[in-house]
């Protein structure tokens, strides 16, 4: 008797909405590019949709939303860092003809500030472009993981059977 598991078969319907869960993010970045929360949101929202679809579906939306998890905390820095620093300069309350507070605004921004606000372009550079091409690979039918957001995917994502339709 041969107890060895067989791969389940991946229909290829599964390769689009699963490569639809990276690209959630990406629509996101659109319509919430100030807000860091927003990709997150829109990322989680397609996990549930789509939480009782097949194992392979299940896995890449929640490393999708697992990528998008780990940009949170360096974003949401940032949009605080910059907010105060609006705040600080009361940047919102001066009138339109002083050009005072146009020039303090970069007397402002600090070499730590422009370090951490260019390390944050090119992690969420790099971030969209990786989402992109995942997306694309996962679609053509290939599984990308992604450096060590796939092993945390693996423990959370049960590979129980969650057909609702099977009696």
């Amino acid at each position: 008797m041969n107890n060895t598991i067989q791969p389940q078969a991946i229909h290829p319907n599964e390769y689009e909405q699963a490569s639809n869960g990276y690209l959630m993010a990406v629509v996101a970045v659109m319509g919430g590019l100030p807000l860091p929360i927003i990709n997150l949101i829109a990322s989680f929202g397609y996990y549930l949709a789509k939480r009782k679809a097949s194992n392979f579906i299940r896995w890449h939306a929640i490393q999708a939303v697992l990528a998008q998890l780990v940009l949170v905390p360096f974003n949401s820095l940032a949009w605080a860092w910059s907010i105060g620093i609006f705040i600080k300069l009361e940047v919102f309350e001066h009138s339109y003809d002083d050009n005072q507070h146009f020039f303090s605004l970069f007397n402002a921004l600090t070499t730590p500030y422009i370090i951490y606000m260019s390390f944050i372009i090119l992690f969420n550079t790099f971030e969209f472009f990786a989402v992109i091409y995942t997306a694309a690979r996962v679609r053509k039918g290939h599984n990308v993981r992604w450096l060590l957001i796939a092993n945390i995917t693996d423990r959370l994502c049960s590979k129980e059977k969650r057909d609702i339709y099977n009696i």
